[in-house]
């Protein structure tokens, strides 16, 4: 009994919005008991003696069409389901879930521009079902990650699976050199044939790590009778010390009546040296119900299982957890995992991971056909709260079912189960890798005039949490390997030059869609301060009042003051040369108390700040290549600005008052470092 199969089956409906168990005809009835029995290939049989037989009477006819359709679907036989829908199809049908059924079909065989068609349909025909628009989208979604897949690698397990189901692997040891999995490969299972499903039941086989990395052909996990059945066992979890299994048990037959009834139960087992003790069963639910894929958090508080147990259920298979019970040594007092994690489909195969997060399967309307993987974030470190399912997205998901994933120890490979194309049996075994890219930030820092490098030059990075730094090697060259998510104010520094400030973020870069290293530059130019820093502040004429477009040019020197908080600055006016050199001295020293009283209004401490009026005596030596503001002339570098250069564009004028306006300015000039910024209390910032 395939405890995949099984669980579905108990847990109707498969794909659809409604389940019809029978027809409610006499003609119906024997198939309708085949169904309601799981005999599904006996039920095809009689659904068919009976249409033969029905007549003009097209609404029971639709209804045994339907109910084939879903035998096959249940056989996993989605070729001849197909051709039962095609065939209800012909004719107008009176139910539209025919056309959400069968883009549900459509979609698990990667069909997706064909269902999106059949979704159409049936949102043209129930326009108030969300689930229509919402199927729609899921077809779009599915071609464009297709289009657009995470870095993981798939690969076929090819040494464990078989033409039979081979699913759920289990980190069996501490070293992670041991894998036990479920199959129902006919040699060596002890399970006997099911003839509901044509297939044996179920066993536990291991398959181990040698010397030389490669695995050992699987066999059976045990040779008597203790974990391994005549029932199917499987799909389930080991506790963190290695020494506890806990696993799921379906019965089926009349070998059920001995265990309480056909069901699924959780069980556990403990290993002493080299044999299992005898399994108990966790009583979480009435036996009636099906309780299986059980996972246990890493530090034993709480187990994540899976149950149709119906009390504050979401729909289908929903995912319970149980609390630990110290006293009665077991899990207990199941809860449902609510609406956040479950849906009105079914959540089944849960698995948490070292970290805790959860990961489980789900045939959700949203996913890519079948059951879907999907991953939780852990909200609370010592409870079983976690945040919204993401889908984790093509390849690891495909249009077959994807399932039981799990994780090698300290690693982002692993295990997944799937059906998809390339499968060698019914479910098989696949191995994922993802080969984790790397952001690199890196950048030069240079001389913002003479655009030489700055070797020794520190480059500070600051998260918000956490601060370090580099230093760049004889190129000005830095190197810095950051992670994925975070964002940086970085600063670059250097003794006798300004900092620099710039930015930099990893933010929206998946490390699961960024296959390749990636390389974020971010380069750095200092101004030494051995050359003062000049300003561009016109001022209107005779006045010591700047114009209102030169604010921007006042709150820059704030910022670098506040970018180099122990600095003494000298604030320094300079006039062209028209003009007597007494009263020109006057206006530039009144300018510049100008700017410093502008400063201070920003914050700056006056104890910072010195005002000081050089009049026309200091002609300007333009540090770079500049254009006329007036004439659009480029004054080269290296040009001292005196009257005798000034003069000689006398003939024209825009050039004349261009190079006039250049010395007309406002400089800053590092007197020392001495300026201690007070200490801010604590209160300061109530």
């Amino acid at each position: 009994m395939n405890l995949k199969k099984i669980v579905l089956t108990f847990s109707l409906p498969l794909l659809g919005l409604q389940a019809w168990a029978q027809c409610e005809n006499k003609m119906s009835a024997k198939a309708d008991f085949a169904y309601s029995t799981n005999s599904f290939g006996a039920a095809i049989d009689e659904y068919e003696k009976a249409i033969s037989k029905a007549g003009r009477d097209k609404a029971l006819k639709s209804c045994m069409q339907y109910q084939i359709a879903r035998c096959h679907l249940h056989l996993n036989d989605y070729k001849n389901a197909a051709k039962e829908f095609k065939k209800l199809l012909k004719n107008p049908p009176e139910n539209p879930l025919y056309h959400y059924e069968y883009g549900n079909l459509l979609k698990s065989e990667g069909l997706y521009e064909e269902a999106k068609v059949q979704f159409a349909e049936y949102v043209t025909k129930v326009p108030d079902d969300e689930r229509g628009q919402m199927a729609l989208k899921s077809c779009d979604d599915a071609i464009y990650f297709i289009k657009n897949p995470t870095c993981h690698k798939i690969e076929n397990m090819k040494l464990w699976n078989t033409k039979e189901s081979d699913y759920c692997p289990i980190i069996a040891d501490k070293k992670g050199k041991e894998v036990y999995f479920t199959t129902n490969r006919e040699k060596d299972i002890i399970g006997k044939e099911n003839p509901l499903w044509d297939l044996h039941n179920e066993d536990f086989f291991f398959s181990k790590l040698d010397k030389n990395n490669k695995w050992s052909t699987p066999l059976p996990l045990e040779n008597g009778e203790t974990v391994n059945t005549g029932f199917s066992e499987g799909s389930g979890d080991m506790d963190k010390k290695f020494s506890t299994l806990y696993f799921s048990r379906c019965f089926g037959g009349k070998e059920a009546k001995k265990e309480g009834g056909p069901g699924c139960r959780i069980y556990q087992v403990k290993q002493i040296g080299n044999k299992w003790d005898v399994p108990t069963q966790i009583a979480l639910f009435p036996d009636s119900f099906v309780c299986v894929h059980p996972t246990v958090d890493p530090n034993g508080k709480f187990m994540i299982f899976a149950s149709n147990y119906p009390e504050g259920s979401q729909g289908g298979m929903d995912l319970w957890v149980a609390t630990y019970n110290k006293k009665q040594k077991t899990f207990a007092e199941p809860k449902n995992m609510g609406p956040t994690i479950n849906s009105p489909s079914h959540e089944m195969f849960p698995y948490l991971k070292a970290d805790g997060s959860l990961y489980l399967s789900s045939d959700r309307v949203q996913g890519f056909g079948g059951l879907d993987l999907y991953v939780c974030e852990r909200l609370a470190a010592d409870k079983a709260e976690f945040g919204k399912p993401e889908n984790l997205q093509y390849p690891l998901n495909s249009e077959g079912d994807d399932f039981g994933i799990v994780f090698e120890l300290g690693k982002e490979t692993g295990w997944i189960s799937s059906n998809r194309k390339g499968t060698k049996g019914h479910d098989d075994i696949w191995h994922f890798e993802a080969p984790l890219a790397k952001i690199v930030l890196t950048g030069t820092v240079r001389d913002i005039d003479t655009k030489e490098v700055i070797a020794g030059a520190t480059v500070k990075f600051d998260d918000g949490v956490n601060k370090f730094e580099t230093t760049t090697d004889a190129t000005g060259f830095y190197k810095k390997e950051i992670p994925f998510g975070v964002g940086y104010k970085m600063m670059a520094t250097k003794k006798d030059y300004y900092e620099d400030y710039k930015e930099a973020s990893s933010h929206g870069l998946d490390p699961l869609k960024v296959c390749r290293d990636t390389n974020l530059v971010v380069d750095f130019l200092l101004k030494t301060q051995k050359v003062d820093l000049e300003f561009e502040i016109q001022f209107k004429f005779d006045e010591a009042i700047m114009f209102d477009e030169y604010i921007d040019t006042v709150d820059n020197m704030v910022k670098i003051l506040e970018q180099n908080p122990t600095m003494v600055v000298e604030i320094g006016g300079h006039t062209d040369s028209r003009g007597n050199d007494e009263y020109n001295l006057g206006l530039s020293q009144r300018r510049a108390q100008a700017v410093v009283d502008s400063l201070i209004a920003r914050g700056v401490d006056k104890v910072r700040l010195v005002a000081k009026g050089f009049g026309e005596g200091e002609p300007r030596v333009l540090h770079k290549d500049f254009k006329g503001a007036e004439s659009g002339f480029t004054f080269p570098k290296d040009t001292k600005m005196t009257d005798d250069y000034i003069n000689t564009f006398k003939g024209d004028e825009k050039k004349f008052e261009d190079a006039h306006r250049f010395n007309r300015r406002i400089h800053m000039h590092k007197i020392s470092d001495d300026y201690k910024p007070p200490v801010q209390n604590e209160d300061d910032n109530n």
